[in-house]
């Protein structure tokens, strides 16, 4: 009789399939586990990461707008109405913006904004301001970290809740239950380590921008807006940088001189497509339009012939003092004495009705001395520019008079600065400055026609609606004057994120 053993087999064989399907579906859980933790990071946990630093930026872009229209409009400058509030704290007292948390998109997306002074230019009082920005993204998605700790010696957490770790979760920082910065470091550092429990996980990321002030002598040695000519054949313009060494002729053709690059930036910055230029510029070149080319102009610098620019119309300053009570006309010789030292921006203010006598200015005691003058007139005197005095000239007339009359014996070019005041009937102004004598001092008069006749040594810049000269003239631009002068704009000159 022949035994089958078929009937005994069949449970090992379901057996083994129960088996072989267990490994199966434990490695396609593995492997959807994995899928799923891996898409949470490369998508979900990057998005939000992203996100974050958009919203950090806009917030940044919004403050940078604000701070801007500190050199346009100042009224309207960080106001309430744009969820701007204002504090003052310290010895001296500095003044920190702050906005709102505002919320938008569909992530619910968030920023917030800080502004306050980082630097104030001791000659000039111009501010230069910080702009810290936080950008919030809720993370969508699983709560979990990334892969890459896995790498590390297990996950570790800190005490206030952030992971720890060697990987891509330590870079980003993700927050489940505590915000981790202000945890360690309070809002925007100011201290105070709170424990804030966060509403839902969350990526902040943090940057910091500093908005330093652009001023009228930036980098330029003449500025016009409409017609240029000059300055002679044998003319030229350089620069020099006074505060590391007096002004060397030979330093512009020296390459391996340490300060050849402060002489490269005698530029000329013309808003016109026609212009006579002669002489060697030891700059740049600029026009709106022109058909300028180094064979022809000796430049020896760049050429750029697309750089259109406006100049607003100036007008005095709003944050002068009051004038002293005298003297109120200068038409016989006269000398004063400021009764204070004075800053940049608080003056001993000066308000004249005529000018056509010579002016001495003293400095008070061993101080240096700030000194503002308002003429309703034109100017047709001398001043003298005694050491250690900052004198600062706003002139609502014309101007007339010889280099030699002009004496400023501070010896920089920022101590003696003219500001042509804007006709607001739309009239025209002039400044001629005729030989003999040599020029230390710097113009700013948009709205006026600059004329210097002779061959005059000049140290200083010219802002002005044209220029017409006709000697070989020596020109040296100061490149320390490029902190001189009210803010005309602003611009970013630091970008960092911090990543704490």
């Amino acid at each position: 009789m022949k035994v089958s053993f078929i009937q005994n087999e069949r449970g090992n064989v379901l057996l083994c399939a129960v088996c072989t399907i267990f490994v199966i579906s434990l490695i396609a859980a593995n492997v959807l586990l994995n899928c799923t933790a891996r898409y949470n990071q490369a998508s979900n946990q990057v998005r939000s990461w992203n996100e974050a630093l958009y919203a950090a930026e806009s917030g940044a872009d919004i403050a940078y707008s604000e701070v801007r229209k500190i050199a346009s409009n100042p009224a309207s400058a960080f106001g309430a109405s744009n969820g701007w509030t204002t504090s003052v704290s310290g010895t001296p007292p500095t003044i920190t913006y702050t906005s709102g948390t505002t919320t938008y998109g569909t992530n619910g997306m968030r920023m917030s904004q800080q502004v306050d002074l980082f630097y104030s230019d001791p000659t000039s009082g111009n501010a230069w301001y910080r702009i810290r920005s936080k950008g919030t993204s809720l993370l969508q998605g699983l709560q979990r970290t990334g892969l890459d700790d896995r790498l590390s010696n297990g996950n570790r957490f800190a005490a206030n809740g952030a992971t720890r770790g060697d990987g891509d979760t330590l870079l980003r920082k993700i927050d489940f239950r505590y915000d981790h910065f202000m945890a360690t470091y309070g809002e925007w550092f100011k201290g105070v380590t709170t424990t804030p429990i966060v509403a839902a996980p969350q990526l902040s990321r943090r940057i910091e921008l500093i908005a330093s002030p652009i001023t009228p002598f930036d980098d330029v040695a003449i500025k016009v807006t409409g017609n240029f000519y000059g300055l002679g054949s044998a003319a030229y313009i350089d620069s020099f940088r006074s505060s590391v060494g007096p002004y060397d002729p030979t330093v512009k053709t020296n390459p391996s001189d340490p300060r050849y690059v402060d002489s490269q930036s005698g530029s000329v910055q013309i808003d016109n497509a026609t212009a006579t230029i002669m002489g060697d510029i030891y700059g740049n070149l600029y026009t709106n339009g022109g058909t300028a080319t180094k064979k022809t102009l000796n430049v020896h610098g760049t050429i750029d012939n697309s750089v259109p620019f406006t100049l607003d119309s100036f007008s005095i300053p709003t944050y002068l003092p009051a004038p002293q009570a005298s003297p109120t006309k200068v038409t016989s010789n006269t000398t004063i004495t400021p009764p204070a030292a004075g800053t940049a921006r608080a003056p001993t203010m000066y308000l004249l009705s005529s000018f056509n006598k010579q002016l001495t200015i003293n400095q008070n005691g061993s101080s240096e001395t700030y000194v503002a003058i308002h003429l309703t007139s034109d100017f047709t005197g001398q001043i003298d520019v005694k050491p250690g005095v900052h004198v600062q000239f706003f002139i609502d007339g014309n101007v007339d008079v010889k280099a030699r009359d002009l004496v400023n014996e501070t010896g920089y070019a920022g101590n003696l600065q003219f500001y042509g005041i804007s006709p607001t009937d739309g009239s025209s102004r002039h400044i001629n400055i005729d030989s003999p004598g040599d020029l230390l001092a710097t113009f700013y008069a948009p709205s006026a026609d600059f004329t210097m006749n002779g061959n005059p040594d000049v140290t200083g810049a010219i802002i002005a609606k044209s220029f017409y000269g006709n000697g070989n003239t020596s020109w040296h631009y100061d490149r320390s004057l490029d902190s001189l002068g009210d803010p005309t704009d602003y611009r970013i000159t630091s970008y960092v994120e911090d990543i704490r």
